[in-house]
């Protein structure tokens, strides 16, 4: 057993702190930024989605702005275009881009860097979310409303994400849980790739996220995700004085996760995880019964 394996595993069987496991993060992504540079040839200075997906390093690629973020001595995240190619793939499953002048001509960035701001207030979270977004890829709505986010877990280092044009009371909030949720998706795909967290079966079970049924490791994925996004918003809500739609926003959704991770807590006893799958889903299931989601204080 190699170093890393032994720490993600000492992580997930002893763990401490909190489920972004920020003490682990670095290590993950120092070998993933090694293993891309060895496939690939790509550095975090030359990274870009498209090269990545079609590993080549030469691959043109559209760095629309570097987003200004709260440390100066914080590693950069770019705001990165895409090919029209590539988005007409995207566009058949109903998902736009901005291009580069509506990134100008909205606030779309604003709204970005300070989602950002916010999720600063928790710095081992801040901290993890930068050591795993390289790039962001920003969606353009189809509505207030409607929240749309992805990752590749073949694209180590990019999320995509939706921020909306027109500004409104939450909208800061939502796109930082957009951008909490894609990273913990990289995070866990980064911690699969060297330990086996569930098998692959036919089997299915319900998800109440997607209201479908999913697999086991689609599952796993969800409950950690979640499981990130509601203790963030509990650090957020405990971390200052904000307006009463923050405050009802972050309760209403800790609320919303609690009860939909109360729906598949079973899942922990499924045979297609493995003795450690089984024990991550076990302690953020403790994790999120710890949780004070119900805690009215004037925040």
């Amino acid at each position: 057993m190699n170093e890393l394996v032994e720490l993600i595993t000492s992580s997930i069987e002893n763990p401490i702190g909190d489920p972004w496991f920020p003490d682990l993060t670095s290590q993950l992504t120092t070998s993933a930024w090694d293993r891309l540079r060895r496939e690939t040839g790509l550095t975090r200075a030359s990274y870009g989605t498209e090269r990545v997906l079609l590993r080549n390093p030469e691959t043109s690629r559209d760095i629309i702005s570097s987003l200004r973020l709260p440390e100066p001595d914080y590693p950069e995240i770019q705001i990165e275009g895409i090919s029209e190619e590539c988005a007409s793939q995207y566009r058949q499953l109903g998902i736009s881009f901005y291009s580069s002048q509506d990134t100008f001509d909205t606030d779309v960035i604003q709204c970005l860097e300070e989602a950002l701001l916010v999720l600063s207030r928790v710095p081992t979270l801040m901290r993890t979310i930068l050591a795993l977004v390289r790039s962001i890829h920003l969606i353009k709505p189809r509505s207030p409303d409607h929240d749309v986010s992805f990752s590749e877990p073949s694209v180590p280092f990019s999320v995509f994400v939706s921020v909306p044009q027109e500004r409104y009371a939450t909208d800061v909030l939502r796109v930082a849980e957009a951008v909490v949720h894609e990273a913990m998706h990289l995070q866990l795909t980064l911690i699969e790739q060297h330990v086996p967290l569930a098998n692959s079966t036919s089997n299915k079970y319900y998800s109440p996220w997607r209201n479908q049924y999913r697999n086991a490791q689609s599952i796993l994925h969800a409950i950690y995700v979640f499981t990130s996004v509601a203790k963030a918003l509990v650090e957020i809500r405990s971390s200052g004085r904000w307006a009463v739609e923050w405050t009802d926003h972050i309760q209403s959704r800790c609320s919303e996760i609690t009860k939909q991770l109360l729906e598949v807590r079973a899942v922990q006893c499924i045979r297609e995880l493995t003795p450690l799958g089984s024990s991550l889903v076990g302690w953020l299931m403790v994790t999120t019964g710890g949780l004070n989601v119900d805690d009215s204080r004037d925040y």
